[in-house]
């Protein structure tokens, strides 16, 4: 839903039209993806995207990524993908697995500068490095590819079953190994499945409103059609009594004449 509505604000904003301050996407009805059915689209608006209830959140998440953390807006640089794929095309290009702090630096520097996007991230890097040195020693070869204990005392542990600096992932070394560490390690596939589930969820109660909506329309053009037939039999009803007056009232003159 959310790529649905992205691209139709982008096909939007070519064909020049106004974006309204207050969030109302009414004029995204024209912009329906090609695979969706038009009526489905405009329920998706009206019934969801246009409600006060989705609008206040949508403003909740936007001020809770603006929000700024020691200066500076905190987001990462990865773009659209997740950390496990960043991973994935590290590995390709490097032909050894990453370590924690490549794909740290990866999500968290600007890729023209390699400067990081704020003095907290900057900040944890430098106190991890110092933490594993400290623990491990002064061979970085030696280290593993990333520590969970260390990691969570540099940035206060895992908060709503994430770690600072890896997105959604809870355990950021079974992120580059491949395993289970100690830490929650099964709470990252159980929140991407839970998240999977509500926008399947969602898709199927818009999809269940059009239908129904459609069916509640059929239902009242029939309904109509036959008040508009009942009153066509009631309106020939009313005729043909008022013949069979003027018929009788005929009848009636002849016998007295």
């Amino acid at each position: 839903m959310r790529k649905a509505h992205e691209e139709a604000l982008i096909r939007a904003k070519a064909a020049n039209v106004n974006v309204p301050p207050d969030g109302d996407l009414t004029f995204l009805k024209s912009y329906y993806p090609n695979w969706m059915r038009e009526e489905y689209w405009v329920t998706l608006i009206d019934k969801l995207w246009n409600t006060p209830k989705w609008k206040l959140l949508s403003q909740s998440w936007k001020q809770n990524r603006n929000k700024q953390e020691d200066g500076s807006i905190s987001k990462h640089k990865g773009g659209s993908i997740s950390a496990r794929q960043h991973k994935i095309k590290m590995e390709a290009i490097l032909k050894r697995l990453p370590t924690g702090v490549e794909v740290y630096e990866q999500l968290h520097t600007k890729k023209s500068t390699k400067e990081f996007i704020t003095p907290k991230a900057a900040n944890v890097k430098e106190a991890y490095e110092s933490a594993m040195v400290a623990k491990f020693g002064d061979d970085t070869t030696s280290h593993p590819l990333l520590d969970n204990e260390t990691r969570c005392g540099v940035t206060g542990g895992v908060k709503k079953g994430r770690v600072f600096g890896f997105g959604s992932v809870s355990d950021p070394a079974s992120l580059l190994s491949g395993t289970s560490s100690t830490i929650r390690a099964p709470q990252d596939l159980y929140e991407r499945v839970q998240e999977q589930m509500r926008e399947e969820i969602n898709m199927k109660a818009v999809e269940l409103e059009a239908k129904h909506q459609q069916m509640r329309e059929e239902i009242d053009a029939k309904t109509a059609a036959l008040d508009a037939k009942s009153a066509q039999l009631e309106a020939q009803q009313k005729q043909m009594h008022e013949d069979m007056k003027k018929m009788h009232a005929a009848m009636q003159n002849m016998r007295e004449s």
